[in-house]
């Protein structure tokens, strides 16, 4: 049902597909349920209900709830009753609907010409514009690993008495906070590695940009979780010749991927030199060996991370491959309607990832095998990170980046005891 429900949000949109959509547009559709609903879904939830980013878990009943309302229904409970009336019956509440509608624009028309009136009898009265030029926007991470906080220094007094001023960490509006323009301090918390562009806003316009960039210190292992994620000790990591975690340093947290999604990640975000999105290839050897319960797909997630984006690769079991997708330079892939049956994989054995950027063309392999091909953009971009995901558990045993002017990262996780 809930496929009816973002197909109806499509239709009334009139944006397309949702599977064309850009970050841009599920920002915008935020925007625009928040303006009808007084409710907010952020952009990470609007991208998961769409199957653009990682699933965690169902729509909660309060999405669904928020997203009927949008269209016009009371709640979730009344869409799904709808959808099971006669057509009918459908235009009936419809049209009952549309002339209360009506009767409430009516209303908000007067109520906006009223406005306008008054508004415009007021002489000097001007909507403020503002300029990047006015103000003044830099940041600094305090230090090296993770967490890391980040302060952020700005003048914001060109900004009016009553604006709202804020500074958002990266794309995702819900981590925003609110500052004094009469301050010129502020300091933000970041809890995973990685490249961000965080924003000065001022009423809700973004005025600044400027790059935030957390390192890792070496390879860093964590469990993820819908907040802070559990940190990883390196003894935990690296294991037996491999970087990896086992179903035993789950339990020692309280994990259990037999009855509840749990992923588990490897972040490498670091200066690796001159490599770039148009020249460089790219290595992992990798195996997902847990096969049980909820986590039974066996999945695996790589992403490289770039200035201003990332590229994604999902490999699974073989039963499995419709709930893949890839993503790079802002093409997604949608494993429901692409046959990516080329990133199913026998994880009995390991796997071997293998991406080449070369004449603006990105080609992957899966085990030798060339999968899928991507249109690399002109305008080359800096690689900063690699991150490795598993759905369970699963294990690393070798990373490479290199390209054809010499420039090369390698790693071969040996034991526990090896130093950054």
């Amino acid at each position: 049902m809930t496929v009816h429900l973002v197909s109806a949000i499509e239709k009334e949109l009139d944006w397309g597909n949702g599977n064309t959509w850009t970050n841009k547009d599920f920002e915008a559709l935020s925007e625009r349920i928040f303006k009808t609903t007084h409710k907010r879904l952020s952009v990470t939830t609007l991208k998961r209900i769409w199957g653009r980013a990682e699933q965690v878990a169902n729509p909660s009943m309060a999405t669904l709830d928020i997203l009927s309302e949008f269209l016009g229904y009371t709640n979730w409970r009344e869409f799904v009753r709808l959808q099971a009336l006669p057509t009918k019956e459908k235009k009936s509440w419809r049209l009952r609907n549309a002339k209360i509608g009506y009767g409430i624009l009516g209303l908000v028309v007067f109520g906006g010409l009223l406005s306008f009136f008054l508004i415009s009898s007021k002489k000097g009265t001007e909507k403020v514009s503002y300029g990047p030029e006015d103000f003044s926007f830099t940041s600094s991470p305090i230090g090296n690993g993770i967490p890391n906080s980040v302060v952020f220094k700005y003048d914001a007094s060109s900004a009016g008495k009553n604006a709202k001023i804020e500074i958002q960490q990266s794309w995702d509006r819900r981590k925003r906070i609110k500052i004094n323009r009469e301050d010129s301090v502020a300091t933000c918390i970041y809890y995973r590695p990685g490249f961000f562009k965080s924003k000065l806003v001022i009423d809700d316009s973004i005025i600044k940009e400027k790059d935030v960039f957390i390192k890792s210190s070496d390879w860093l292992g964590m469990i993820d979780t819908d907040s802070i994620p559990i940190y990883l000790k390196n003894e935990e990591i690296f294991v037996n010749g491999s970087l990896g975690i086992s179903e035993a340093t789950l339990a020692k947290y309280g994990m259990d991927p037999s009855i509840a999604r749990t992923r588990v990640s490897f972040h490498q975000v670091r200066d690796f030199g001159e490599l770039y999105t148009n020249d460089f290839k790219f290595t992992t050897v990798l195996q997902n060996r847990y096969n049980t319960g909820i986590n039974a797909c066996q999945g695996a997630l790589i992403t490289l991370l770039y200035d201003g984006g990332v590229i994604i690769l999902t490999l699974a079991n073989k039963g499995c491959v419709a709930e893949l997708n890839l993503m790079a330079f802002d093409q997604y892939i949608d494993g429901r309607k692409t046959d990516l049956s080329s990133f199913g994989v026998d994880f009995s054995n390991r796997a071997t990832v293998r991406c080449i950027s070369k004449n603006q063309k990105l080609s992957i392999f899966v085990n030798d095998r060339l999968a899928y091909e991507f249109k690399v953009p002109e305008t080359p971009k800096k690689i900063v990170g690699v991150r490795i995901q598993f759905e369970g558990t699963g294990t690393i045993e070798q990373v490479s980046l290199d390209n054809e002017q010499g420039v090369s990262y390698r790693a071969k996780f040996l034991d526990s005891t090896r130093k950054p």
